[in-house]
């Protein structure tokens, strides 16, 4: 017979939260009634044992009772838990505390680990969080996984000790060691983030992928991400899809809310609204007031104007009819291969805080996947929305909300000489991946043949720029950058080298492009000169890597 365990926590996002509204209990490889010495006591224990399994507390309780009070740490331990239960006693919190720490002095481990649960949540003694750490210690250098995990998550968080990320890494790995799967998933952002240990995305996905095969709802949910995204691990829809659906049948908001949009976008799912329906409506249902409710519910009313009334209502019925799933381990994954490298690899910026970003066709045509990397070095997936390919523009959107979007300059044209700024990401893998930027000046209004679309810039443009913004002193935006003179072809004719002979699209074009897409944008007078430094600065917070994969 085993005891009912503590809930650290519910998991979602709550995985260091120790401080739960409830008291549940301790260990699973904790046997309430254990064979003690002597014939009387074998014979109480195997009678307490066979009536605590069906359920007559009363008569388990009248004969572990005299074991505890004599001195028997594990009846001690045992009692503790059946007054935090209130099984055969009315719950009381204080007297399972005393129980516990008659065991705890005894160098009972689960007990010392229920001792310091109750000093973490403050039940039965006054909430001490220096105290707790006391307990969880002696409990975890026993080798209690539970207590290892609680004590690397006082040492995360700073809680009754300074918080110390190299220590709480220590505990967590020792309890992930031993199959905990709230350490195992604990350990992932550790090293993902590089806190307390060496950043390794290798190790990260690792313990990730252990915690979500032992069924783990947020540990699903994150591989589910990381699958999605292309983070350490090739980009795979159908894997992400995969991860998602045993998180969101667990219940997860965020799960769910995520599969409805592969189902709504056909990604590693057939194209369905009516199981995106489901799935919105579900994660709108458990999700609290605020900004991913009112995001459930927009995606939700988006997927019924592709729907029938009758798809909707059967839909609405699904939803009605589901029922959260018990959490199940899976069959583990082979290991994950090697990220391919990016087959092409361009710039591009946002044009609306939605999510918008603009950048060249060619950087993205043909490819199958495409995702950006952003100023913080998140990387996201990205849909293509439009192209046109005589422009060569390309509309994609990613789902995040920038803080800066450009302002397109208007009222004023550029003109001949002009002062200009270009960001972007030259020459990938070679040059600093957070962005160049160049300066120079508008050499001429239009390009090649006399093109009226273009404009002629002296700032050097390397493979990569493609796509990225030009910027006038005012940090706004006045071009894209579209291409250089193929210097190769024209030295053949020449017989010599041209200089910094490149062009730009200019942004009238790329504005009208927008427009007949539907796609609102700010625009601006000229504005007053920005120092070198804030106009890179205000730049680099506008512009995104796009890389593409065959």
């Amino acid at each position: 017979m085993k005891l009912p365990h503590f809930q650290v926590s519910d998991g979602h996002r709550k995985v260091l939260l120790l401080a739960s509204s409830c008291l549940i209990v301790a260990v699973a490889a904790v046997v309430i009634f254990m064979v003690l010495t002597g014939p009387t006591v074998a014979g109480l224990y195997k009678n307490a044992k066979a009536a605590y399994e069906r359920g007559d507390f009363p008569k388990a309780l009248r004969l572990l009772r005299p074991l505890a009070e004599q001195g028997n740490a594990k009846a001690q331990h045992g009692l503790g838990v059946m007054y935090v239960h209130g099984q055969g006693v009315p719950q009381d919190y204080t007297e399972a505390a005393k129980w516990f720490r008659l065991s705890a002095e005894q160098g009972y481990a689960s007990a010392q680990f229920n001792l310091g649960q109750m000093y973490k949540l403050g039940q039965g003694v006054p909430q001490d969080s220096a105290e707790a750490v006391k307990w969880y210690r002696l409990s975890a250098e026993q080798g209690l996984a539970d207590a290892q995990f609680n004590l690397g998550a006082m040492y995360d968080q700073g809680w009754g000790v300074p918080q110390n990320f190299a220590e709480a890494a220590k505990w967590y790995r020792l309890s992930a060691d031993q199959g905990y799967a709230l350490a195992q998933y604990s350990l992932a952002p550790m090293y993902a983030q590089g806190r307390g240990v060496p950043q390794d995305y290798t190790e990260a996905i690792k313990w990730d992928r252990k915690a979500a095969e032992q069924g783990l709802a947020d540990a699903q949910f994150f591989l589910g991400l990381i699958y999605r995204v292309g983070q350490g691990v090739p980009q795979d829809y159908t894997e992400a899809a995969k991860w998602y659906r045993l998180a969101a049948e667990q219940g997860l908001a965020d799960a769910q809310f995520f599969l409805g949009q592969m189902y709504l976008l056909g990604q590693g799912v057939p194209q369905d609204y009516v199981q995106a329906y489901m799935w919105f409506n579900l994660a709108a249902s458990r999700f609290p007031p605020g900004n991913d409710l009112d995001k459930a519910v927009k995606w939700r009313e988006l997927t019924a104007e592709r729907m029938t009334p009758s798809q909707i209502a059967e839909a609405q019925g699904l939803a009605r009819e589901w029922q959260p799933a018990e959490p199940k381990a899976t069959v583990p994954s082979p290991a994950p291969p090697k990220e391919p490298r990016a087959a092409s690899a361009g710039t591009g910026f946002f044009v609306t805080q939605e999510g918008h970003i603009l950048t060249c066709a060619h950087v993205v045509s043909g490819y199958w996947q495409v995702r950006v990397r952003l100023a913080d070095g998140g990387t996201l997936s990205a849909v293509v929305l439009a192209t046109n390919d005589q422009d060569d523009l390309a509309l994609l959107k990613v789902e995040t909300k920038p803080r800066y979007a450009v302002v397109f300059r208007s009222g004023s044209p550029v003109r001949q000489g002009e002062t200009i700024v270009l960001y972007g990401f030259p020459l990938t893998g070679l040059l600093a991946t957070s962005g160049n930027a160049t300066s120079g000046n508008v050499t001429a209004l239009a390009g090649p043949a006399d093109e009226a679309r273009l404009m002629q810039i002296s700032a050097p443009v390397q493979p990569g720029n493609s796509g990225g913004p030009v910027l006038d002193q005012g940090g706004q935006v006045v071009g894209m950058v579209l291409s250089k003179l193929d210097v190769i072809k024209v030295a053949r004719v020449i017989q010599d080298i041209p200089q910094n002979v490149n062009f730009a699209l200019k942004s009238s074009v790329a504005m009208n492009f927008l427009e007949s897409r539907g796609v609102s944008f700010s625009t601006a007078a000229k504005g007053s000169p920005l120092t070198p430094a804030d106009l890179a600065a205000r730049a680099r917070a506008i512009s995104v890597l796009v890389e593409c994969v065959k």
